[in-house]
């Protein structure tokens, strides 16, 4: 919790404890309906990718989870060296909230906008300007956020949640209050949802964009280096393209 909680803190969903995915039951009765009256056949192919798509995203934060805690039990190459405390732990097991609302967010967007039952799995000039739009608005837009959380007014209302972590962990990346994480998503939905509305956007091009946000994130928390600093003296301008836990 934020030092001095703000409006929109709690996930909407809290109060349900472990039921909260029954969120979802509304969709699973809709895709159970149409099963069952008009097959497997008549399923939209961007429709039935959201389900694989989010246990993917599961897959892939749990498996930089188990990697963490592998290392931290280790004890070898670590930044912080101290033990995680029960608290955070505690604190970090909503890590899946923000799966939940991606989840919400796509099936949404299915519903609302019709070029998205149109997409096809692949689509390179989507994936182009996806990764433009990726580095020159989001990026911009999403520093000088990250710099105004930092402000004591955002911080003490929201930010400080995130860095009462102070053995980070891969997970520690997703873990923020409801209002905060939803401005992430605005701001991570304008790569995915301009070339859609350009006609250029596909399945496996959003599916590839969120795991590599979840990618550097997790990598970007871990209390361990994954990449040894050689590779950046020897490529200089990867520095430019990811970060590190140091």
């Amino acid at each position: 919790m934020a030092t001095r909680p703000g409006p929109l803190t709690e996930w909407p969903w809290h109060w349900m404890g472990s039921f909260k995915y029954l969120v979802f039951a509304p969709v699973a009765l809709q895709t159970a309906y149409r099963v069952v009256t008009k097959g497997w056949g008549d399923m939209n192919l961007a429709y039935a990718a959201i389900l694989p798509a989010l246990l993917l995203r599961m897959l892939h934060n749990q498996i930089w989870i188990s990697l963490s805690r592998h290392q931290t039990a280790r004890r070898k190459h670590i930044i912080v060296d101290r033990s995680l405390e029960f608290e955070q732990v505690d604190r970090e097991r909503s890590w899946d909230d923000q799966i939940i609302l991606s989840g919400l967010y796509f099936y949404l967007a299915y519903a609302a906008i019709p070029s998205v039952r149109l997409m096809p799995m692949w689509e390179t000039k989507g994936a182009i300007i996806m990764a433009l739009l990726h580095a020159g608005p989001v990026e911009f837009l999403y520093y000088w956020f990250h710099r105004a959380l930092h402000h004591h007014f955002l911080y003490s209302r929201y930010h400080s949640h995130h860095h009462a972590s102070i053995v980070t962990e891969p997970i520690t990346s997703v873990i923020h209050p409801f209002a905060e994480m939803l401005v992430y998503f605005l701001l991570f939905l304008i790569p995915m949802l301009i070339p859609i509305l350009m006609g250029y956007g596909s399945i496996l091009g959003i599916v590839l964009y969120v795991a590599y946000i979840d990618f550097m994130n997790n990598m970007g928390h871990c209390n361990f280096e994954l990449l040894p600093k050689w590779i950046f003296q020897v490529f200089p301008p990867l520095k430019y393209l990811m970060y590190t836990p140091s």
